[in-house]
């Protein structure tokens, strides 16, 4: 079952400004019933199987794990906007 990311924790103080300041990501799998994991452990997450997705314009986005410099994140797929739709989900 797809996991819905309903919002994340940015660090402000990053010196990325990309999904890598992401500090963790809230998902639902039941409705009210939010968890909270990092972006490391949805990655592995995604790479054992499970999906994650961003609601967008009525359709599903799905994250992808990504890694640059050793460091373990995720983003979303690419689709018909050039900004990331995990950035635009709204403060855990």
């Amino acid at each position: 079952m797809a996991r819905e990311v309903v919002c994340v924790t940015t660090d402000d103080a990053s010196i990325h400004n990309d999904c890598r300041c992401i500090e963790t990501i809230g998902y639902q799998i039941i409705e009210d019933n939010t968890w909270t994991k990092t972006p490391a452990e949805v990655h592995e997450s995604i790479e054992d199987g499970k999906e994650y997705y961003v609601e967008h314009n009525g359709s599903k986005t799905y994250l992808e794990p990504a890694e640059r410099n050793g460091t373990k994140y995720v983003r979303t797929e690419p689709n018909d906007t050039s900004r990331d739709n995990l950035l635009q989900q709204p403060s855990c």
